[in-house]
């Protein structure tokens, strides 16, 4: 499970349909001041932080380099967000950041950034109807399921059925070569999706999945 820690005020730069940050692998964090974003990083030990210039509360330049001389915290890559202007780059220096962006930023060269420095497994859209099984569900008329993106680590499935973090599933489905991908995942996390009223959105991780079907979902994301 990857960790990702924003500041507030960068929130519409992420949430939009397909984003990256929809996957069952990451976790998605956020933080109104800088004294929350370390107080999170301590709890949680983020993988990634984002976070503008002038968040409230104590410097950037401060922050970062509390984190930078913790050998606790410090296992952490950062991004900066800040004005085009003179006194925004150099402080942005200061903090030592691994990428820094200017408003306004590009979401897409910004999400690229990000997947790279958590150095995620790329996802593919896909769409397709799925068989799930579930303990104790669908005893009668089960409804009908559909991917929407799989990667190496997980699906996006959407449905109109409701159903609860921490669920596992046995899922089934084929993919476009005739491959038939089956195994077990749990549901990490869990979406009501604006475009589709009435529809959840559920991103399972994989749990238990062979490795000729591993091999076969690696090949149909990087084909």
């Amino acid at each position: 499970m990857q960790k990702i820690l924003l500041t507030n005020d960068l929130k519409n730069l992420f949430f939009e349909k397909n984003s990256f940050l929809d996957r069952a692998d990451i976790k998605v964090l956020s933080a109104a001041t800088n004294a929350e974003v370390l107080k999170i990083h301590r709890m949680e030990k983020v993988d990634l932080i984002v976070a503008n210039l002038d968040t409230p509360g104590i410097k950037s330049e401060v922050l970062f380099d509390t984190i930078k001389k913790s050998k606790e915290l410090q296992e952490v890559s950062t991004i900066i967000i800040c004005n085009d202007t003179l006194t925004h780059r150099e402080r942005s220096k200061e903090c030592r950041a691994n990428a820094v962006f200017t408003m306004p930023v590009d979401s897409t060269l910004l999400h690229m950034k990000m997947q790279q420095l958590l150095n995620i497994a790329p996802r593919k859209s896909y769409r397709a109807s799925l068989a799930v099984a579930i303990q104790g569900k669908f005893q009668s008329s089960p409804l009908p399921f559909w991917t929407e993106n799989i990667s190496s680590s997980g699906i996006l499935i959407r449905t109109e059925e409701p159903l609860s973090k921490g669920d596992g599933i046995f899922f089934s489905f084929f993919l476009n070569d005739g491959n038939h991908i089956s195994g077990y995942g749990e549901i990490k996390r869990i979406f009501r999706p604006e475009t589709t009223p009435g529809f959840f959105l559920y991103g399972i991780r994989f749990t238990n999945v062979d490795p000729g079907v591993q091999s076969a979902i690696n090949a149909a994301i990087t084909a």
